[in-house]
């Protein structure tokens, strides 16, 4: 596979994914229950990354790995992506009411929580610290004048 028929192929791969993408991708079967109808609702997200490059070595050029210094070129790509479904809501349709019940992260709660801490702990830190070194510098001054 040469990297043209391999371009045309990422290119075409990543162009179909809008088509792909639609209210289907965050709304789920819905579930009947006991005269309830349930739509899982869900956030999707993805990304995608991709690069190419080439060129070429002038000849004679200090460090050049090249055959007899004649120069040479080189080429590359590459290519990423990634995404994830994370469930938002459940929507609830009993008879004429429509309730939408959210779904609560609580991993993301802590982890939000702990990053709060975190970064307060280290402001605090720096404050004491800061505070610390002046009196001890303001010290020092009054130090050398009583003696002066």
């Amino acid at each position: 596979m040469n990297l043209s028929t391999t371009t045309e192929e990422l290119v075409r791969r990543v162009g179909s994914i809008p088509d792909e993408l639609s209210a289907a991708s965050c709304f789920g079967a819905p579930i009947e229950r006991d005269g309830h109808t349930l739509i899982p609702v869900a956030r999707i997200n993805f990304g995608l990354g991709m690069g190419f490059g080439g060129g070429s070595a002038p000849a004679d050029v200090p460090g050049d790995l090249s055959v007899n210094g004649a120069g040479g070129e080189s080429g590359g790509g590459g290519g990423g992506g990634g995404g994830s479904a994370t469930p938002v809501a459940v929507i609830d349709i009993c008879g004429d009411d429509v309730i939408v019940k959210p779904v609560n992260d609580t991993t993301r709660i802590a982890l939000g929580s702990y990053a709060l801490v975190a970064w307060l702990g280290f402001w605090l830190f720096l404050t004491v610290r800061t505070v610390v070194r002046q009196r001890e510098k303001t010290e020092r001054k009054l130090m050398k004048l009583q003696r002066g």
